[in-house]
């Protein structure tokens, strides 16, 4: 966590402190300059962490220091150079892509303009998805398409204009900043160009003043961090677990120097063989809860999981959020998920994980009377956030106690099931179990964690 803030603070003083550079306040050429910017960051970010997470964290801090600490404040400042410059190390693909867009646009209209540019990040989202690019991605794009979505927003409010040429009535606006247009106008009746013209000159521009239009851009700003800040921490709420609940299990004994590792949201063929690799290689036995349809979709995996004698738990069908369902539809995400399991492996499980460990009176009466045991955590790897392998065993190595149940992930992503990276948490396994057996503790099954806590499989 600590490295995701330093990125953001750092990201943030950056673009301060790039923008009080000689060169790029006198450059003649700020898109380019911006985009030199955006790529830098980004590329500092994927050399010291490497993880989409990082990208996203720095990124942002970036587009807070541009948007709320224009330097110059006498240029207008746009987000398009900067954000093309992230998108070259975050999405290469869709960079070029971007190229490509612009290329097309200038061909066809004969010119150059960034609005091509700002045009593409309006459909950023969109290809984002469609191109199955990870959660943090899609989220930033978003932000990105609700700026420039802001920008042009208060540009068309200002300047509105629709002119009709080939001797058609030509109506428009026009500020009184817009003394270059109004010229050109001028010009153009001088010479006959335009049959009968209606123009109505205002003052203001527009139909909000510059003073609410700053207003109502700095407040969908601040609307959009606070949902992000929101969004946080519900999930770092969500991921550190609830207090204790005698309903369920979450620790074994206090006094036995044992603890459980489970991996949930497999498997997945990318990170899961990895992870049995090291298993197998340091002799640790681990609890998988799976997802029902990926169970379904990479069986042979599953397998594998259950020959190397592992325990399979049961983590929903299609890992959908449970808290506020109704009860069929609680009751269908555990028997398809109990069901897909269950013709990939052979076992039935017995255990139970929600997903992010949200739970209520309902889930809770579904589980006891199919037989399940609804299991959470005591202490999480945090690897959902995509952190460094070091701070991932940091997080594990100094905040382990005897009887914890330990949460890692072998595939999902902040939104959807699978998509995520994962890589994190495989180069950080051999350290994390490394460094366990140096403190003494020797590793069960959660079911073995139930026995040794005088717990039946069924609660």
């Amino acid at each position: 966590m600590k490295t995701f803030v330093m990125l953001i603070l750092c990201s943030f003083w950056a673009g301060i402190a790039i923008s009080y550079i000689p060169f790029y306040r006198q450059s003649n050429h700020r898109m380019q300059a911006d985009f030199l910017k955006g790529a830098l960051v980004a590329l500092a970010a994927l050399l010291l962490v490497g993880t989409p997470m990082a990208l996203v964290a720095a990124g942002s801090g970036l587009l807070f220091a541009t948007r709320c600490f224009p330097f110059p404040r006498d240029r207008e400042i746009k987000i398009y150079g900067m954000a093309a410059g992230l998108l070259l190390f975050m999405v290469p693909d869709l960079f070029l892509l971007a190229l490509l867009w612009c290329l097309i646009l200038g061909l066809l209209l004969r010119d150059f303009s960034e609005q091509y540019l700002a045009s593409f990040f309006l459909i950023l989202p969109l290809l984002m998805f469609l191109a199955d690019k990870s959660d943090v991605y899609i989220l930033f794009s978003v932000a990105l398409f609700v700026v420039v979505l802001m920008d042009n927003f208060v540009q068309l409010e200002t300047g509105a204009r629709t002119f009709m040429f080939s001797g058609k009535a030509v109506t428009g606006t026009l500020t009184g900043k817009n003394t270059a247009r109004h010229a050109f106008v001028a010009s153009e009746l001088k010479n006959g160009n335009y049959a009968g013209i209606n123009f109505e000159t205002r003052s203001e521009t527009g139909i909000l003043s510059p003073i609410w239009s700053r207003r109502l851009r700095r407040s969908t700003y601040v609307l959009v961090i606070l949902l992000l800040v929101f969004a946080f921490f519900l999930n770092r709420y969500v991921y550190k677990g609830f207090g204790m609940q005698v309903e369920l299990f979450r620790k074994g004994p206090p006094d036995a120097d044992v603890v459980a590792i489970t991996f949930d949201d497999g498997p997945d063929p990318r990170f899961t063989p990895a992870i049995l690799k090291i298993l197998q290689e340091e002799d640790v036995k681990a609890t998988f809860f799976m997802v029902g349809k990926h169970a379904e979709k990479y069986p042979d995996l599953a397998r594998q999981v259950a020959a190397a004698g592992h325990e399979i738990g049961n983590h929903t069908y299609a890992h959908t959020n449970l808290l506020r369902a109704p009860r069929w539809r609680i009751a269908a995400e555990i028997k398809r998920g109990e069901e897909a399991i269950y013709e990939a492996t052979g076992l039935r499980p017995s255990l139970f994980r929600p997903p992010r460990g949200l739970y209520e009176a309902k889930l809770m009466e579904e589980t006891k009377e199919r037989g399940y045991t609804v299991v959470l955590w005591s202490l999480s790897s945090n690897d959902w956030l995509e952190m460094r392998p070091v701070d991932i065993s940091r997080t594990i190595l100094q905040n382990i106690t005897p009887g914890d149940i330990l949460l890692f992930h072998d595939s999902g992503d902040i939104i959807r099931s699978e998509g995520g990276e994962r890589l994190p948490t495989v180069r950080s396994l051999k350290t994390v179990i490394a460094g366990l057996k140096k403190q003494g503790y020797d590793f069960v099954t959660v079911t073995e964690l139930l026995i040794l806590s005088g717990l039946s499989g069924d609660l």
